[in-house]
């Protein structure tokens, strides 16, 4: 077929136009479909753990945030995916204790900012998962959060920071029991010099594209406008069962006051309730128009709204039935004990309750260290080594407390006897009692108390001394404390200040070495090494 030059013209017009205005409603969806931002950022905290002390974790935090979020709409709740690495220290710690899963709970704090200079604060509870925990080494505790909706007031640019976070950990052993630790808490504090925010998001100005799928939902309002179903004023039109005057011959029921009661199909809202009284067909039987109770039940129909002009054509009989108000008393009985159930989600929080009270410790851990050290004798400026010994602790890991056995073999000193003559002797180091004192977030208190026995003194290299019985008239007391950072997984080093008491047992000897050696200003450092 063949066109004028200027149909073709106007056809090939034609077809550039509608092109056109299919790229430009692509182009203008295209627009509407903008895609979430993923988001993620990766943070370092110091985090104390009970015995160990403070320890690096480094967490992973994900997230999308919104891309639809419009002034005056509640947005769309944001989810946090955290992914945090325990380090091995903290893994040889829950072994130690016996610890082959953990378990818990977390509260994240995170800052939302939005226009105009609004603050929002954070909690995100987060849950944590039963967890393994390998025998050795690094392993990964993931969990997840929501934040709440927020309705933004006004359009512009929001942003959201990640802050500090507190965690409450049980560890379990194999038989799923609490271990030593108990449940402990651990409040974890972002280590300074590191971007915090997570991301930032833009909010759209009001009557944006984005408002359109909004409003599918608000037709859901308008099936509340079943007061169409109002209209069932037609049934107000029952005033021609008032012409029913016919039911008043019914005068058996003598409810001919009844017909006044025609007024009462308003209460046909009544029949609401009446979801309940599906019961009450019982009492209606009571009532002699019984074949009006096979009407009752198809009210039953009544809850969904549109069954109610139905029964509007036999209204005037249920009027008669009106007296269906003696069960309504049976309803309010009724309905009561239907809400007493709603008490058996109570045992459900008690349920949790036990997980903090089952927390008793099962017993101590035994730890064996090696020591090696020196002790300074400040009356005969002399170094006495110490070791290599062997240091035996039982430790409480929930109290941090612990007691202890010290052993440690002879060691030989060199000093100047009177100061001027060259002398030796050979010294023991006996523990008196247990070494007792606490492990708390890597530090170290303990008292232990010793008698110094002198076993032989050497003057230029000829014994003058050899006894059992030359010792410390009482037993030093020498308070051990670390530094901060002992790690009783691995050991450290402990040191102290104290006093050597007055000897006795030694013969001629003990007024002279008393002079020499007993005194204040004596020193001791040792360094303890897990076996």
């Amino acid at each position: 077929m063949k066109f004028p030059l200027k149909s073709k013209r106007s056809v090939q017009a034609l077809a550039a136009g509608t092109v056109a205005a299919v790229v430009a409603t692509l182009g203008v969806v295209g627009a509407g479909l903008s895609e979430a931002a993923p988001a993620s950022l990766t943070l370092k905290y110091t985090c104390p753990f009970p015995l160990i002390g403070d320890q690096t974790l480094v967490v992973k935090v994900d997230t999308v945030l919104p891309d639809d979020a419009v002034a005056g709409k509640t947005s769309t709740p944001i989810t946090f995916d955290v992914d945090v690495t325990v380090p091995a220290d903290a893994t040889s710690g829950l072994t130690l204790v016996g610890a082959t899963t953990v378990e818990g709970s977390a509260k994240a704090a995170a800052v939302l900012k939005y226009p105009v200079d609004k603050t929002l604060n954070l909690g995100l509870p987060l849950a944590i998962p039963v967890t393994p925990v390998p025998e050795s080494g690094e392993f990964h505790v993931k969990t997840s959060g929501k934040a709440p909706a927020v309705t933004f007031p006004s359009p512009g640019t929001a942003s959201v920071t990640v802050g500090n976070f507190s965690t409450t950990m049980t560890p379990k052993n194999a038989q799923g029991q609490p271990t030593d630790l108990g449940t402990f808490t651990s409040d974890c504090v972002v280590q300074p010099g590191q971007n915090q925010q997570l991301g930032t998001f833009e909010i759209k100005p009001a009557g944006g594209g984005t408002t359109t799928p909004t409003t599918p939902t608000t037709p859901t309002t308008q099936p509340t406008p079943t007061t169409e179903p109002t209209p069932t004023t037609e049934p107000t039109p029952t005033t021609e069962p008032t012409p029913t005057t016919q039911p008043t011959p019914t005068t058996e029921p003598t409810p001919t006051t009844q017909p006044t009661p025609t007024t009462e199909p308003t209460p046909t809202t009544e029949p609401t309730p009446t979801t309940e009284p599906t019961p009450t067909t019982q009492p209606t039987p009571t009532t002699e128009p019984t074949p009006t109770s096979s009407t009752q039940p198809t009210p039953t129909t009544e809850p969904t709204p549109t069954t109610e002009p139905t029964p509007t054509t036999q209204p005037t009989p249920t009027t008669e039935p009106t007296p269906t108000t003696e069960p309504t008393p049976t309803s309010s009985t009724q309905p009561t004990p239907t809400t007493e159930p709603t008490p058996t989600t109570q045992p459900t929080t008690p349920t949790t309750a036990p997980t903090t009270t089952t927390t008793q410790p099962p017993g101590d851990t035994q730890i064996t260290y090696g020591v090696k050290g020196k002790t300074t004798i400040a009356g005969l400026n002399a170094k006495l080594p110490l070791g290599p010994g062997e240091f035996t602790a039982k430790l409480n890991a929930q109290s941090g407390k612990f007691t202890g056995q010290l052993s440690l073999p002879p060691s030989n000193v060199q000093f100047r006897f009177l100061g001027f003559f060259p002398a030796s002797a050979t010294v023991k180091i006996n523990q008196v009692g247990d070494v007792t004192g606490t492990v708390n977030a890597g530090a170290v208190k303990a008292d232990a108390k010793a008698d110094v026995k002198l076993l032989t003194v050497r003057l230029f290299g000829f014994p003058i001394l050899a006894s059992s019985t030359c010792k410390t008239a009482q037993p030093a007391d020498i308070p051990l404390v670390s530094a901060h950072g002992f790690n009783p997984l691995k050991g450290g080093k402990l040191t102290a200040e104290y006093k050597l008491p007055q000897f006795r047992g030694c013969g001629l000897l003990t007024p002279v070495i008393s002079a020499m050696a007993s005194g204040d200003g004596n020193s001791l450092e040792i360094n303890l090494a897990k076996k």
